[in-house]
């Protein structure tokens, strides 16, 4: 039984991988995006030895607070981007941010916002974040499954997903943490 469960269970991450085109090694299943969320930061903070976390004040719950509450937790600097009147990130101020200090940094920015339905350009969002040496963590939710990722061409360090908002099980989440990562 365990055997057969082991197969299922590679199976299922091969097909994720194959989704968003990216290595099963780099899959990791949660119990949920909240979980996903969660595990990123966990692993940004108490294995990369990031120090600052920039996020913005429309983001997903599992993503604010976890983000309020570790960097309350471990002192960590806490800043919130701005937001453009009609709810985009405002890509200059995040700019901003991340040449102003020189702390090892994490932006958790989501990809499609559940509420207002804009879009974060991922690509533009983590070349920034490699010129300034930032981690990139983009709960993508929403989006998985409607949108097309190709993470062997997008930059990106971690990035979480849903099995329910795309047909799968409750229950089930993952996420992508980036093979260079290590």
């Amino acid at each position: 039984f365990g055997r057969q469960a082991k197969g299922t269970i590679e199976t299922s991450r091969r097909k994720v991988a194959g989704l968003i085109k990216a290595k099963p090694s780099e899959i990791v299943f949660t119990s949920g995006g909240t979980e996903a969320d969660n595990m990123a930061f966990s692993i940004a903070i108490n294995e990369l030895g990031v120090k600052r976390v920039i996020t913005s004040e429309i983001e997903h719950h599992a993503v604010i607070h976890t983000a309020e509450d570790v960097c309350k937790k471990n002192q960590l600097e806490f800043a919130l981007v701005k937001l453009l009147p009609n709810g985009h990130v405002d890509l200059e101020d995040l700019e901003e941010l991340l040449a102003k200090s020189d702390k090892k940094t994490l932006v958790s920015l989501m990809h499609g916002n559940n509420e207002i339905g804009n879009l974060l350009p991922l690509k533009r969002v983590s070349e920034m974040c490699r010129k300034h040496k930032a981690y990139f963590h983009s709960d993508t939710v929403q989006t998985m499954a409607h949108y097309s990722f190709d993470l062997s061409e997008l930059d990106i360090d971690f990035i979480t997903g849903a099995a329910h908002k795309f047909h799968g099980p409750k229950g089930v989440g993952f996420l992508y943490i980036n093979n260079s990562i290590k």
